[in-house]
């Protein structure tokens, strides 16, 4: 039930983006948002909607946007839901850009690679909830990203996650249990005003190859 609440999660996420376009305001892409979760059945949340346009992909989950921000022509733009199948927790984020700026494109790409890369590592070697992350800060420094450390990933489970675990993946000295734990990525450009954002499930390879197999 994870695995299938993962899948909606993200094939839901596609279909917000498929209709995010330049011109629209990240208050209407809200709007969007709550239309297509109620229409795909997973209106009911444990946490809030949130979309992130430009200058606003610098704030971490708590801080509020700045309001009226506007997608332009040549930006980028992260989603973030945390649905609910059944009683199952679903949550995904993932960043998207219009246009071509180059920097922008590198970054949401990168923040995918990263991911994968501190995934890998736990695969493979079995890391920490906190060595999880001083690998994340390593591979964001290498692609000279800045790795917002509040985004410490957190459990998940069938409803509420609390009742099992309150505290941060970054603080867990313990190696994470596949397919319960979410690992948040969150980055930004050294200079410019914008960053970009990547949640997922830590799974092993067989649950990989599993979702992509069921068309994740």
């Amino acid at each position: 039930m994870m695995l299938e609440a993962r899948r909606r999660t993200f094939e839901t996420i596609r279909a917000i983006s498929s209709q995010v376009v330049p011109g629209m305001t990240e208050e209407e892409a809200v709007a969007l948002t709550r239309r297509v979760l109620r229409e795909s059945g997973m209106a009911r949340g444990w946490h809030g909607i949130n979309i992130r346009f430009g200058v606003n992909t610098l704030n971490t989950f708590d801080v509020p946007s700045k309001p009226g921000v506007v997608l332009s022509d040549d930006d980028i733009y992260f989603i973030d839901i945390g649905p609910i199948l059944r009683d199952w927790e679903g949550d995904g984020g993932d960043t998207f850009t219009t246009g071509c700026d180059p920097e922008m494109y590198r970054i949401a790409q990168d923040v995918r690679a990263i991911f994968d890369a501190v995934q890998s590592r736990w695969q493979q070697d079995g890391l920490t909830g906190e060595a999880l992350y001083f690998a994340a800060v390593a591979e964001s420094e290498t692609r000279g990203w800045q790795l917002n450390l509040e985004m410490s990933g957190h459990r998940l489970s069938e409803f509420p996650h609390a009742a099992h675990y309150k505290g941060a993946l970054a603080d867990a000295p313990f190696t994470p249990t596949p397919g319960l734990w979410m690992l948040e990525i969150q980055i930004r450009h050294p200079t410019r005003p914008f960053g970009a954002f990547f949640e997922d499930l830590l799974l092993t390879e067989g649950d990989v190859h599993l979702q992509q197999n069921a068309g994740m």
